[in-house]
């Protein structure tokens, strides 16, 4: 953590230079994912509201991304200020990943709908594979904005979409682990817990929200 968070601080001084900050607030929002509240009619940053997540991976090639899925949902738990706990009786994020797992979303309907999968989910992740899938995710939200589900399917030993799945359950668009992602997690998640979720809030808010982030980043470092 030590060692993200001194690069937290290095990548902002290298973005602001000696000038100010202040025009950066559009530097995270590629990274987020907006939807429509039909209630406000605004338009809102999609997040994850629970406190602590869980997760699984499963299938036959599992131990080729069980530690990485560990380590990039501590990171991106972290700069969202929340937990991974693996003793919760369920699970938001399912990893199946196994050299057969599209064939078997095709023949075996039930090795998902047991392991927690919604019907819908299948459906919509069936009706994607292709001859050449080798990783698809679904990320379900509910009217508020909230992630709720997450499932990520991956018939090889990596592939960036693992990644893409991971971030998206926390309602960032990433491919990879970088500082600017992180950093967009935090400043994501500062806005939600003090109630700004939408896009106009979120934007004359955001230096405030980068200022607090580097603030925690540098309590955080080895010289805080």
């Amino acid at each position: 953590m030590r060692a993200i968070a001194a690069a937290l601080i290095s990548f902002s001084l290298l973005a602001c230079g000696i000038s100010p900050c202040a025009a950066q607030e559009e530097q995270s929002f590629p990274h987020f994912i907006w939807q429509g509240d039909k209630s406000t009619g605004l338009e809102i940053a999609v997040s994850n509201g629970e406190p602590t997540l869980n997760f699984f991976d499963v299938g036959n090639l599992s131990m080729n991304s069980l530690y990485l899925v560990q380590q990039v949902l501590g990171d991106i738990s972290r700069a969202a200020g929340k937990k991974v706990d693996r003793s919760l009786a369920s699970a938001s994020i399912a990893v199946f990943h196994g050299t057969n797992v599209f064939l078997r979303l095709k023949t075996d309907r039930a090795a998902f709908t047991t392991m927690g999968i919604p019907e819908d989910v299948i459906d919509d992740l069936k009706g994607r594979i292709t001859d050449d899938a080798r990783c698809l995710s679904n990320a379900r939200t509910d009217a508020k904005g909230n992630v709720i589900f997450t499932v990520i399917l991956l018939s090889e030993k990596f592939h960036d979409c693992l990644i893409g799945g991971l971030y998206y359950s926390f309602g960032v668009r990433a491919s990879n682990v970088s500082i600017a992602t992180l950093l967009s997690v935090c400043i994501l998640y500062e806005g939600r817990n003090r109630g700004l979720r939408d896009r106009q809030s979120l934007s004359r808010e955001a230096p405030k929200l980068r200022d607090l982030c580097l603030a925690k980043a540098e309590a955080h470092s080895p010289d805080g």
